[in-house]
């Protein structure tokens, strides 16, 4: 498990993002692309291969995209010696019977470097690892473009990436996580790419803040899974039957977390039907309770999603009384469709206009 304790200023000096860009053959990693959906290997197989047969022979391209154990001597014969230190004593790495594997995946996410576990959850810790998806990704680009922002909130940091985009154009920022293992992994990959002294990472429940300052930016990709919380008994990603728990909490945070002039910008995703989600209306009820206003982006839609980590048949349909729960809630409120979306909502104004992404 990833972690930041005990390492010392120098550490991460020796891991500097110049130091990784320089590492032998680098590079390759940033031929299978710039998204994780590209470099993950479940997800781009052919594009993973070329790459082995041009350099079969890179230990980066066997840790950290393949996933596969190298040979201490030869890991120790072609990273720095620092950085190998730096990435055994935080967990990074690991070292047994002279193998070394990569607990985690080095990825490349909107031009920043960038250590993400290769699970997507996990029993041990009760909630998200810190991973990087192409929603990540999406509301990234979105953070990169707000400029001239002083102070950003991220909350539910996971790899921190939201707050890094926010820091890296001048932003304090501070991210806040339920899991200790994302806390650390948005401080370290904020060493890494030269942004230590702007992000600070808090271990705390996104769901019960308590904070006293306001901040320019307020951003969160929450859990959004479908599924009634606690449902698989471990996971922290279950966000209720319609998938909008978390997303209703926060949107009621946002009056007091933002400045006068402040943004926030929240992700999930809602049933609905071919004419669109079905919380439009309440989502507009509750921002005139709120006195904000919004501004909802919806991603092209897909057909209702059965919950990834829930058990399932040979025909990939959720099995037991989970399976028929879901079912029976989303044939109940009559869903043929399911969305992707960001809210922007600021303090003040009134009203709800309704787009979709480009």
């Amino acid at each position: 498990m990833i972690s930041a304790d005990g390492i010392s200023g120098e550490d991460f000096a020796g891991a500097g993002l110049q130091r990784l860009r320089g590492l032998p053959q680098h590079d390759l990693l940033t031929l299978a692309g710039d998204w994780l959906g590209e470099l993950a290997p479940w997800r781009n197989a052919d594009t993973l291969a070329a790459i082995s047969t041009m350099s079969a022979e890179s230990i980066l391209s066997s840790l950290f995209v393949f996933g596969e154990q190298v040979a201490e001597s030869e890991v120790r014969s072609e990273l720095p010696g620092p950085l190998l230190d730096f990435l055994l004593r935080a967990g990074v790495l690991s070292e047994d019977s002279g193998k070394v594997s990569a607990d985690y995946c080095l990825v490349r996410g909107d031009g920043m470097a960038l250590f993400a576990a290769w699970r997507a959850a996990g029993r041990d810790t009760g909630s998200y690892a810190p991973w990087v998806g192409t929603d990540s990704m999406t509301l990234s680009r979105l953070v990169a473009a707000r400029k001239g922002v002083r102070s950003a909130l991220d909350l539910g940091c996971g790899t921190g990436i939201l707050g890094l985009s926010a820091a890296r154009n001048g932003a304090d920022v501070v991210s806040v996580d339920v899991n200790p293992e994302c806390t650390a992994a948005a401080t370290i990959n904020a060493h890494v790419n030269g942004l230590g002294d702007r992000l600070t990472a808090v271990e705390g429940d996104i769901m019960s803040l308590s904070l006293e300052d306001r901040f320019d930016l307020v951003v969160s990709n929450p859990p959004c899974l479908p599924l009634r919380r606690g449902s698989l008994g471990w996971l922290a990603g279950e966000a209720g039957l319609d998938g909008l728990e978390f997303f209703w909490e926060l949107l009621r945070q946002v009056p007091r977390l933002l400045t006068q002039e402040g943004e926030a910008l929240l992700q999930a995703a809602a049933y609905g039907d071919e004419h669109g989600p079905f919380f439009v209306s309440e989502l507009e009820a509750e921002l005139r309770r709120l006195n904000i206003s919004g501004r909802l982006l919806l991603r092209p839609s897909t057909p209702p999603r059965w919950p990834a980590f829930a058990p399932r048949d040979e025909h990939q349909q959720l099995t037991g009384p989970l399976g028929e729960e879901v079912r029976e809630y989303v044939t109940g409120i009559g869903a043929t469709h399911y969305y992707g979306f960001v809210l922007s909502a600021r303090t003040g104004g009134e009203g709800l206009e309704v787009g979709r992404f480009q």
